[in-house]
């Protein structure tokens, strides 16, 4: 690795490290049972929230800068140099509290119902009560989980081994996630070569994205051993065993539904398998499910996420404007209408795309944009495989996954103005250090006087 790119791994380094100091003091922190509390370093930082949030979009700004500087030299590294950039980059942010979301709460509280016996399908956390449950946000206390069987056991089995202990809880939840992030890192590049991609592009995109450092390291979103499964699943085909890939795919979708696509694309990159393929994933959904002895009801709870309301759904977005100009009832025809369209234009994406991979990025991103509601990380369903089947990564997905990591506070809370305000300032302040450095600068800089 040549100086300037040792300078640019230091730099994202830099980044993580700012952001996870900004996570120490202004993460989702957990309201009752956090240790970090007790140290007076940290009830120092804790006093000066609006500072954490502000350095934080520094290091935000300055990891960006590096992943874009990155792509400049991605021929000039192998992608064992890009992991060793992943494991640099990742690792201040293994050591904090949740950030960008406070989800592992809601997870650890589902997993408690299903531990006393209690339906998470059928009532939410508020019926639960106790340490787990405090910590969930007002928004989920009486929503059922909207989570596949398979995770609810997985987390249901986390609770079992951690008790009442909200800390060892949100750790064992870094685990799996990580264990998700691994699956993704080691699966990218087969997949990649398979269709003619550099791997070190499909690992720059697919596994450094900040996306996936934010959301399914930091935030540790069930969607990282989701995609993870997923990934495995393809890697698994591509491979010649595509009825192990039914499997592992088919276990993706018992965690979150939309990864339940991929078993199409498996189809076609052994269609002659497709007798195994779809005895594997039958045999598969129906031996889990059944083993798993909670029910259904996960089919019917999954409008649960539509609840939210982030601006980032253009038919809810669409929707709420039509309702607000007076005309009645326009939400549910607007969201049916854009997930209509969201269809065809995957069927159209998997049948047109130039293989089956990036067909199945492309259709997800159709499926997702055109969605009831839209959170940053859902978009890694679409840009991992994108990473691995595209030969050329749109620029709309770069800048895109550089707007998204920028859009959450830390905090995982909505936004309110003080935070906003230091959350720009934070986010300046990282333009105007990178303009000093303009090898590094270039492309963030070019952004940002557009």
């Amino acid at each position: 690795m040549g100086r300037p790119d040792l300078l640019n791994r230091t730099l994202g380094f830099a980044g993580s490290v700012a952001i996870a100091l900004g996570g120490l003091a202004a993460g989702a922190l957990p309201e009752r049972g956090d240790p970090l509390a007790h140290w007076p370093v940290i009830r120092e930082l804790r006093s000066f929230p609006l500072v954490a949030i502000a350095g934080a979009y520094v290091g935000l700004a300055l990891l960006c800068g590096a992943w874009l500087r990155l792509r400049r030299t991605l021929d000039e590294q192998s992608p064992s140099d890009l992991v060793r950039t992943l494991l640099c980059w990742a690792g201040p942010l293994v050591l904090v509290p949740p950030m960008f979301s406070q989800d592992v709460y809601s997870y650890l509280a589902q997993g408690a119902m299903v531990h006393e016996g209690l339906d998470a399908y059928k009532h939410g956390p508020a019926y639960l009560g106790g340490p787990f449950a405090a910590e969930v946000p007002a928004i989920w206390q009486n929503t059922p989980a909207p989570y596949g069987p398979l995770f609810l056991r997985a987390a249901a089995a986390v609770v079992n081994v951690t008790g009442a202990h909200v800390t060892l809880g949100v750790l064992a939840f870094r685990l799996i996630s990580l264990a998700g992030v691994v699956m993704i890192v080691l699966c990218l590049p087969g997949i990649a070569t398979r269709f003619g991609v550099p791997p070190q592009r499909a690992i720059w995109f697919g596994a450094l994205n900040p996306l996936l450092l934010l959301h399914l390291i930091a935030g540790m979103h069930n969607d990282a051993i989701m995609v993870g499964l997923m990934t495995a699943g393809i890697y698994a085909a591509v491979r010649h065993h595509p009825a192990l890939g039914a499997v592992l795919i088919t276990a993706a979708a018992l965690i979150k539904a939309p990864a339940a696509l991929a078993l199409l694309t498996i189809l076609m990159i052994a269609p002659r398998a497709w007798l195994r393929i779809g005895a594997a994933a039958t045999a598969s959904a129906a031996g889990l499910q059944l083993a798993s002895g909670l029910g259904t009801g996960w089919i019917g709870a999954m409008h649960t996420p539509t609840t939210v309301r982030n601006g980032l759904s253009f038919s809810t977005d669409l929707g709420l404007l039509l309702g607000a100009l007076g005309w009645p009832g326009p939400m549910d025809i607007i969201r049916t209408a854009a997930g209509v369209v969201g269809c065809l234009l995957a069927g159209w994406a998997l049948l047109r795309a130039p293989n089956p991979v990036a067909g199945l990025g492309l259709a997800l991103s159709s499926i997702i944009l055109l969605g009831p509601v839209v959170h940053p990380w859902y978009l890694l369903w679409a840009f991992v495989p994108l990473a691995a089947g595209l030969r050329r990564v749109p620029q709309a997905a770069v800048w895109g996954s550089v707007g998204l990591s920028l859009f959450l506070l830390p905090t995982g809370a909505p936004g309110y103005p003080e935070a906003v305000v230091a959350a720009t300032v934070g986010t300046v302040a990282g333009l105007l250090y990178l303009r000093m450095r303009p090898p590094v600068a270039a492309p963030l800089a070019a952004a940002a006087t557009s």
